[in-house]
């Protein structure tokens, strides 16, 4: 089976991507749209689903290094919290299914400064694996969905204490393509876009909302296949057909 559509199984299966069944049953997101998706990659904690987390999320890498949308790397980086379980899940699935051996790196939320952290600067005291750091490495990050990006600018904050490093891009979980914006404006990119053109990282996402439409449209109701239609007319980066 083709990973993409493993990986919306099983978050079909387990309610981690939600589908309105009809008008009255959309989802207010942070931004105060009312959406027909709602995606929490967060809720995937059994076995069965960490299991398949370490498929896609390595696969993804992997193919996105062979179609050099991203460049290769030696670490994984996954911001704290939801994305420690996330790189630790790549670098095993990097290992088992492509025989590729990476190390895992993620931020602290607080200053550690005795054992490890004290081998490698300041960079120690707030990611955990800086002392197996070297220097101009290749550091991919992986989240699960990206909103604003706002974590991603933070992230990069503390992965500059590093030292040295090349940003080979990022792989997230699924891309919601919607612009940037509240419940009555859009902005001119989605977070994907402005993370690319403010900060060159370049993203792979396992599934974009115009991959999950294309699966599941057939099967809608039909009011709700075309209040998505508009509103990706209104909101998004992309097109709905």
């Amino acid at each position: 089976m083709n990973y993409k559509h493993e990986f919306l199984d099983l978050l079909l299966k387990k309610d981690a991507l939600k589908i309105a069944k009809d008008m009255n049953s959309f989802f207010k997101l942070k931004s105060g749209r009312m959406s027909p998706t709602f995606a929490s990659i967060g809720s995937l904690t059994d076995g069965e689903s960490l299991a398949i987390l370490k498929k896609v999320y390595s696969a993804a890498a992997f193919d996105g290094v062979k179609s050099e949308v991203l460049k290769d790397f030696q670490y994984v980086f996954g911001p704290a919290y939801k994305g420690i379980n996330l790189c630790a899940l790549t670098c095993e699935g990097l290992y088992e299914q492509f025989n590729k051996n990476t190390c895992y790196l993620y931020d602290r939320k607080e200053e550690k400064v005795h054992g490890e952290a004290t081998q490698a600067g300041d960079a120690g005291k707030l990611i955990v694996g800086a002392e197996k750091f070297v220097q101009e490495g290749g550091i991919l990050l992986v989240d699960d969905v990206i909103t604003t990006g706002q974590a991603k600018y933070e992230a990069l904050e503390k992965i500059r204490l590093l030292g040295q490093y090349a940003l080979a891009g990022m792989v997230i979980a699924v891309d919601r393509q919607e612009l940037m914006g509240d419940a009555n404006t859009a902005g001119t990119g989605s977070a994907v876009q402005l993370l690319e053109q403010e900060l060159g990282i370049r993203t792979v996402a396992i599934l974009t909302m115009q991959d999950i439409f294309a699966l599941v449209k057939d099967s809608l109701d039909k009011h709700v296949r075309h209040a998505w239609m508009e509103y990706y007319e209104k909101f998004g980066a992309v097109r709905m057909e």
